[in-house]
């Protein structure tokens, strides 16, 4: 049997640490790959995450065409939070689904945030081994449960890790090698339905190295203020073994796809040191918006009356139940302000403006009014300073107005704070502003975070010039599909 086109998906891998491995001779299956391919570095859009980047290069369109920027969004009907899957957005068509249409034979396994449609002639498994395992598998055709229950019953991860104690190098080997063996199960999955069948396309994705960019990099980084000799000992360099799991994957992947495959590789964003204020960012906004003076908010006063009471044991437990509640604190603060913070990927704060015209109780006037706001909020919050390096915590000022384009733009925020992660050993600590005092950023479980680039390896010959953006993704794995008949 034979694949037309082929389409690897690493999430979160760092495309810059399979050159370096390749280079040093670590990864002679990705090398073979190299070999045939031409490799580009991809710049996601500004201040964006891995949601948006997986969601732009499926359907080939950026945040203000498609609306999506994270798992939980602002609803401007409501002033709730709510999950994207519970929001009405626009109606996205994946460049799968397009080939699918034409009569291309397909199947799509845990394309990161992928859109969830049957298809007419392949397989699509959504969230089978997917970075976050909390939710169910979609199953299309649903009989394919059966046949993936044959290579696993259950997800070796299934009950996640942030909601876990890090109590020890014992705890985070076992993680770690319940998600390495996540690698093998896939790999024969791939292997073995590519050996069986016939397809135009086959886009086979692993998301291991996303969980252990996130929750390892202390132990990779031996910069990190975390760091910790125990447990690299236990566990030496997590994220170059990972590398190497997937290498031993993709020898296997090539070999049942077939020489004549065109194959593309979509790795990232890739992973760096977690370095964020996100965890006391409506905090800031609020001094900015009210002064340093300014009472508590409701939320705020709640959640530090909850972390005085409860020990962390119980708030672990109960993170759901007090997630929620203080998504419903904000819907009722956010009313009465100029202006917010939403939920955003912590390489940078997203800023919703309560304008007037668009929020339901919008206070600020679009024009002169709006155009000054952004300027106050990027210099107050420019304020702050990390007292570790001296620096202002901001790298970056993204306003969505300038930046983006598209006709649902209004979707997304107003502005985008990307943080400063230069010169810094591990995530913000203490925030200090002359004009608007000190703030204190709580600790995250996660020790890594998603950065700003990844890689595209497209077959040599297919692309002159690389993909500017991730939207720019879908095309060339469209024109290499289509260069072949359908085969339905």
């Amino acid at each position: 049997m034979s694949v037309k086109t082929l389409v690897i998906g690493l999430d979160g891998a760092d495309h810059r640490m399979l050159d370096q491995m390749i280079a040093e001779g670590a990864l002679p299956a990705f090398a073979a790959l190299r070999d045939r391919s031409v490799a580009f570095e991809v710049q996601n859009d500004p201040a964006q995450g891995n949601g948006q980047f997986w969601t732009s290069a499926a359907v080939g369109a950026g945040p203000g065409h498609h609306g999506r920027y994270f798992y939980m969004q602002f609803d401007p009907a409501s002033y709730d939070i709510r999950l994207e899957n519970d929001l009405t957005l626009p109606t996205l068509t994946p460049f799968w689904e397009t080939l699918d249409a034409e009569g291309h034979k397909v199947t799509v396994v845990d394309w990161y945030k992928m859109p969830v449609g049957p298809l007419k002639h392949g397989v699509l498994l959504h969230r089978w081994f997917a970075h976050e395992p909390l939710h169910n598998t979609t199953f299309h055709p649903p009989e394919m449960r059966v046949v993936a229950e044959r290579y696993a019953k259950s997800d070796p991860i299934a009950e996640g890790f942030a909601s876990r104690a890090r109590d020890g190098a014992a705890a985070m080997r076992d993680f770690f090698e319940r998600t390495l063996s996540r690698i093998d199960i896939k790999s024969s999955f791939f292997a073995d339905q590519m050996r069986d069948n016939d397809w135009n396309l086959y886009v086979a994705c692993f998301s291991e190295a996303h969980n252990i960019g996130h929750y390892f990099m202390e132990v990779e980084d031996e910069s990190h203020d975390l760091h910790d000799l125990s447990v690299a000992a236990a566990i030496a360099n997590p994220l170059r073994q990972c590398y190497k799991r997937l290498d031993q994957a993709i020898a296997a992947i090539m070999d049942a796809a077939g020489s004549d495959a065109e194959v593309f590789v979509i790795a990232g964003p890739h992973m760096e040191k977690f370095i964020s204020a996100n965890g006391a960012f409506d905090e800031i906004l609020r001094r900015v918006d009210q002064g340093n003076d300014a009472p508590l908010a409701a939320a705020e006063s709640a959640k530090n009356s909850y972390h005085a009471i409860a020990p962390e044991p119980l708030r672990r437990r109960l993170a759901p139940l007090a997630k929620w509640m203080r998504r419903k604190l904000a819907r009722n603060r956010f009313q009465g302000r100029r202006f917010f913070a939403v939920p955003h990927n912590d390489n940078s704060g997203a800023v919703r403006i309560n304008l007037k015209g668009r929020e339901k109780y919008g206070c600020v006037s679009p024009g002169e009014e709006y155009d000054a706001l952004i300027a106050e909020i990027a210099e107050g919050v420019s304020s702050f300073i990390n007292p570790a390096t001296g620096r202002s915590i901001v790298k970056r000022v993204v306003n969505v107005s300038a930046e983006f384009d598209g006709p649902h733009r209004d979707l997304i925020p107003d502005l985008y704070i990307e943080w400063d992660r230069t010169e810094t050993t591990g995530n913000f600590q203490r925030l200090v502003s002359t004009h608007f005092g000190e703030v204190i950023i709580p600790r995250h479980a996660r020790t890594g975070d998603h950065g700003q680039t990844g890689g595209f390896w497209a077959p040599a010959g297919r692309l002159e010039t690389g993909p500017g953006r991730p939207k720019d993704i879908a095309a060339p794995i469209l024109a290499s599909v289509r260069s072949a008949p359908p085969l339905c």
